[in-house]
């Protein structure tokens, strides 16, 4: 029998709306457009009684609702709603949602097309606004798709998309809805919403084979330098406290992680010997080699790394023993790269790393005990010296280090979640003391995405994890070209902060730039051409604040000796709720502080 809610739906969209809010979307982030005008209406007007509305996040472009869910996926473990409008709107995300993809977070995006009866279609913008295959334009890099025609099959088509996002390997889904049919009156007696309960039950994702867990627990015993190379797992307490109790149960049992995906083991911890980064670094590829069993939890292109670690793909294959714990092959096709080269492996088990973890842990603890053997390397453990005023600093020069440090310093690394870091934001500086502590790279490896990022994951912490703070340390970069994400994070207060590394440069590429020029024996002074920001340099502060964010003492922060209190200003406007922007002028030519390596202040110490 019909509920007095389902009783009610007059149009296509209102049943559409219906199944989002029975499905648990609370967000529904979006530019608005004519080619869901029915659905826009219906998320705002229809009466869903005592279920979930969920809430519309008008966003200023459409690749910011896609970014925006990509940062709340990455926090919250379940996939928001995003909604483009026709094939304009999606060719503006295509861009993000090959991000989200290469990240392998789970979104639902609703498309929408002018009407597919042409007969139906207004002169001139119906048609501009119509494709007959819209996924075609991202169908390489999302998970699955469909085009309905029916209220029936869109309500079963956005079940089924939300089934397939959120099922291990995620990666986004699309669903393209036809306008005339949102618009379309229908008979509620005629709509059929099906059970989501009994068809989202299924969604656990697989665990290994009983002959999985004793293949790996009896090569762990027969190890004397086993090593976990922790990649792609779940900012999950519960996972974290299980890799933990998973390797200190292994005391001569070694970790290695790297940037660019969630923080999934503690940094600094004694069995981390190497800090993490974004390419294999040569106290990692040092751990590698003296290693006699690598176990890969969905580690980002295996294949590459260990060609890293044994000087590249013409050496003999390392003799180890290899176990490669992924389900991402599920994903693999023709048209992206992202799955990397094949990697020689003797043990592959089709699992959730996760679950693995867990399956293993209760293995392993069968396992005679084995004795702890003496580290091979040194990372120095502590806790990074805070900078005070820029104690005895005769310059003023502010260092990625000193920007590391105070903000540690300002706010405690168990209070952080540090959502993005630039370049040159090194491994050792990265604290990561609980399982939201860094949520890694921008895999697909582009700009503008970090402004958006940090907004989905303040929204999806104020309900996971609301003791947590959302902080993104952005370049200047990445900053001019998404800055106007947060005007969405200032409308709807949600509080975090931004912290611009401005150091007036695409830099990466001035580095790229020196070593082509040093190969080639061509002027290395010349590195910055078509580089530099500046003449004019472009104003963080005026942008952030029309956009109605907090700008933290009015403009910006380049002396050292200002650097700390600005930050602990910063932290007290994000503690009261705002959306706060900081603009810090670092130096382009130090990765850390200089001074501590005897390099001269200005000389480059990359």
């Amino acid at each position: 029998m019909a509920t007095d809610v389902e009783s009610s739906i007059e149009y296509g969209s209102d049943a559409i709306a219906l199944q989002l809010s029975r499905l648990g979307f609370e967000y529904v982030a979006m530019v608005p457009g004519s080619t869901y005008k029915g659905l826009h209406d219906s998320l705002v007007n229809f009466d869903f009684g005592t279920g979930t509305r969920p809430e519309l996040l008008v966003c200023l472009h459409e690749e910011h609702p896609v970014h925006i869910a990509q940062g709340y996926a990455k926090v919250a473990n379940k996939p928001m709603a995003v909604s483009v409008h026709a094939n304009v709107g999606l060719m503006h995300a295509i861009m993000a949602i090959y991000n989200a993809f290469c990240d392998r977070v789970p979104m639902l995006i609703l498309g929408a097309t002018g009407p597919l009866d042409s007969y139906r279609r207004r002169p001139w913008i119906d048609w501009v606004h119509t494709s007959l295959d819209q996924a075609a334009l991202i169908r390489p890099f999302i998970k699955w798709d469909d085009q309905p025609l029916s209220p029936n099959a869109a309500i079963r088509a956005v079940l089924q998309a939300t089934s397939i996002t959120a099922s291990k390997p995620c990666a986004p889904t699309y669903v393209c809805l036809d306008s005339a049919m949102q618009e379309a009156k229908v008979n509620p007696a005629d709509i059929h919403l099906p059970d989501t309960g009994r068809r989202l039950a299924s969604l656990k994702p697989p665990g290994p084979s009983t002959m999985d867990v004793k293949l790996v627990s009896e090569a762990i015993a027969r190890a004397k330098q086993p090593l976990f190379m922790m990649g792609r797992m779940r900012a999950s307490p519960g996972s974290w406290r299980e890799r933990i109790a998973l390797v200190e149960s292994l005391p001569h049992a070694k970790v290695l992680t790297d940037l660019k995906q969630i923080a999934p083991f503690p940094t600094w911890h004694k069995q981390q010997p190497a800090p993490p980064g974004v390419s294999l670094s040569e106290v990692g590829g040092d751990l590698i080699r003296s290693s006699d069993l690598l176990i890969a939890l969905d580690w980002v292109d295996l294949a590459g790394t260990l060609s890293a670690a044994h000087g590249g793909p013409q050496v003999v294959e390392p003799v180890m023993t290899i176990v490669q714990v992924s389900l991402d092959a599920a994903l693999h096709n023709g048209w992206s790269q992202d799955h990397f080269s094949q990697p020689p492996v003797d043990i592959a088990v089709q699992s959730d790393p996760d679950i693995f973890v867990s399956t293993l842990l209760q293995e392993i603890e069968k396992l005679p005990a084995v004795p702890t053997l003496p580290a091979i390397m040194v990372y120095p453990n502590g806790v990074m010296k805070p900078v005070q005023g820029g104690g005895d600093r005769r310059d003023k020069t502010i260092f990625m280090h000193d920007l590391s440090s105070s903000l540690y310093s300002a706010l405690s690394p168990d209070e952080i979640c540090l959502v993005r870091i630039p370049l040159s934001w090194t491994g050792e500086e990265v604290r990561a003391t609980h399982p939201f502590s860094f949520l890694g790279w921008d895999s697909g490896g582009r700009l503008a995405s970090g402004p958006a990022n940090v907004i989905g994951a303040a929204l999806a912490l104020q309900k996971v994890q609301p003791s947590l703070h959302a902080v993104a340390v952005v370049g200047d970069g990445d900053f001019l070209m998404g800055c106007t994400a947060l005007w969405t994070a200032s409308r709807y207060r949600i509080p975090l902060l931004v912290v611009v590394a401005n150091n007036h440069s695409f830099f990466n590429d001035e580095v790229h730039q020196e070593r082509v020029a040093t190969a080639r024996s061509r002027p290395v002074e010349n590195k910055w051409i078509g580089m530099r920001l500046d003449d004019p340099a472009p104003d963080v502060s005026s942008p952030a604040k029309s956009l109605g964010c907090t700008v933290v003492r009015s403009s910006i922060v380049d002396s050292v000796h200002e650097l700390l209190p600005a930050l602990h200003d910063a932290a007290t406007e994000l503690k009261n709720g705002k959306t706060v922007v900081l603009d810090v002028h670092v130096s382009p030519t130090g990765y850390r502080t200089a001074l501590e390596k005897g390099v001269p202040a200005g000389q480059s110490v990359v």
